[in-house]
């Protein structure tokens, strides 16, 4: 212990360029690893226009979709494998609006949110260092340690939830999105809900209307 103390005495600008590197450096990666997902989550999330979304509704869905497709989709084949069978079309909405919910909070903001949630530990780190240095120059109210103690323990905390409350912002944003596109491509349901029924009462062709060459 009275050798760590030592060194924290005797390089103090050592130790705290150390501290605010492994921080700073740290806090980018996670910041520049959030952006990235946010960019892949906007993309997901982007608007459809409904005339793309009515061709491509009897479709298979994939994980490729954007979220709107998706939701399109996943009802066109909900209503499709329920059409035999009397249902409440709201009970397919609302299931298809939380299972659209679910997988893009799993791919992106769950993500996200473990990603901001490291960053004020980050921030924290630095700060327990430099009140260690603030510590360690009580006895000497001049010393090195006071002044660069401080600033770590200030620069490194203020780094930090600065990306915090930046990611934060996106994120309310991504969700808010999100649940607006679901909104917007599911209230084409009674569209989707009659091209079903148009296919479902479309009569097989008769044996003797088919023809060979």
């Amino acid at each position: 212990m009275e050798f760590i103390v030592h060194i924290f005495k005797l390089y103090p600008s050592l130790i705290s360029d150390l501290v605010q590197g492994v921080v700073y450096i740290g806090s980018a990666l996670l910041f520049l690893n959030a952006v990235w997902l946010i960019a892949l989550a906007y993309r997901h999330a982007r608007l459809i226009k409904t005339k793309e979304l009515m061709r491509l509704a009897p479709e298979p869905a994939t994980l490729d979709d954007p979220l709107m497709t998706a939701a399109v989709k996943t009802l066109h084949a909900a209503h499709d494998e329920h059409k035999g069978t009397p249902y409440p079309v709201s009970f397919l909405i609302d299931a298809t609006h939380q299972m659209m919910e679910n997988i893009y909070h799993t791919r992106y903001i769950n993500k996200i949110t473990m990603i901001t949630n490291l960053l004020p530990p980050m921030g924290f780190i630095g700060t327990i260092f430099g009140m260690i240095m603030i510590f360690l120059a009580k006895a000497d109210p001049n010393s090195d340690l006071n002044t660069t103690g401080l600033g770590v323990a200030l620069f490194t905390t203020l780094i930090a939830l600065t990306c915090f409350v930046i990611l934060e912002v996106f994120k309310k944003n991504l969700i808010n999105l999100a649940t607006s596109r679901i909104e917007r491509a599911l209230g084409h349901h009674q569209s989707i809900c009659e091209m079903t029924a148009q296919v479902e009462e479309e009569p097989p062709l008769p044996a003797d209307a088919v023809t060979t060459p």
